[in-house]
């Protein structure tokens, strides 16, 4: 699923043709099952997905329309069907996103002074045969709706279906955010080294650093481009903003020992303040950050 989503459904249409009756043929027929060219035959409310990208019945290995007729004057039409609509990706708080694509369903030539379209009351009226988990969604909801739409030539009845997807997103935990944990873990070992270590403290400090910057660009180019913040953008931004503190803070160091030496003590409070610190720090941006783009382990 990118900006459009495709799915096999089943359609379930009824309605009632006092023209079709069948009293005649005997009393026993309580129903009379016909095949997809007889409907051709048949007046229809010639519904369709006005929103859809693409809609087709499966022709394989023949057309699978399913045709009933009942004693009450019911027509029963049961379609199988390949259909594609559009779905408005909001990233906001991608990859912990939910995304939900809209199917509307209406007659095409009809108005509702002469066709009425409303959901099967007596039953779920949208529902799945069995759980649908995607490589990187899982169909969390379904929710059904009427609306009525006004046109020029008159108003026209619209049933909604909103599916509602889930994202999975434990495979960018593993590839986006576990990676920078590591290495904000390994910038404060420089902390540790004491003052003197000033060039394995930069290599680390650098490395660490270049090793973000690389990872999120190698992250970046695998994902939806948009003109607004990603929650992973937070995430990657603000990891690399302790990185960098961690840079300055050995940069505070250095100057310390040039301009103040024989005092190393100054710098090893310096580094005990900082080995305090940035470990809490980062444990408040975690706080802050799984509570506004939750977490939850899919």
């Amino acid at each position: 699923m990118t900006n459009d989503f495709e799915m096999e459904i089943y359609i379930n249409e009824m309605w009632t043709d006092p023209n079709l009756k069948f009293s005649h043929l005997g009393a026993c027929k309580a129903n009379l099952t016909l095949d997809e060219q007889t409907l051709n035959k048949l007046w229809k409310p010639n519904t369709c997905f006005v929103n859809s990208k693409f809609a087709e019945i499966y022709e394989s290995p023949f057309q699978n329309v399913f045709l009933t007729l009942f004693d009450n004057w019911t027509v029963w039409v049961n379609y199988r069907l390949r259909v594609k609509g559009p779905c408005e990706m909001e990233l906001t708080n991608f990859p912990m996103d939910t995304q939900a694509c809209r199917l509307n369903y209406q007659s095409f030539s009809y108005n509702n002074e002469e066709v009425r379209l409303q959901w099967n009351s007596q039953r779920k009226p949208v529902f799945a045969i069995q759980p649908i988990r995607l490589a990187d969604f899982t169909l969390k909801d379904i929710t059904t709706g009427t609306i009525s739409r006004d046109y020029p030539a008159g108003k026209w009845d619209e049933l909604i279906v909103t599916f509602v997807f889930e994202r999975r997103y434990m495979w960018y935990f593993l590839q986006a955010y576990l990676p920078t944990f590591f290495s904000i873990f390994i910038s404060w070992i420089a902390f540790s080294l004491g003052p003197q270590a000033i060039t394995p403290r930069t290599m680390i400090g650098v490395n660490a650093l270049l090793s973000m910057i690389f990872h999120f660009g190698s992250i970046m180019k695998n994902l939806p481009k948009v003109s607004y913040i990603k929650a992973i953008d937070v995430w990657m931004l603000g990891s690399m903003f302790f990185v960098f503190l961690s840079l300055v803070e050995l940069a505070v160091v250095g100057y310390t020992l040039q301009r103040r030496r024989g005092k190393e003590h100054i710098v090893e409070i310096i580094d005990q303040f900082a080995r305090y610190l940035f470990p809490a720090g980062f444990s408040l941006f975690n706080i802050i950050y799984w509570a506004k783009f939750g977490f939850k382990v899919l």
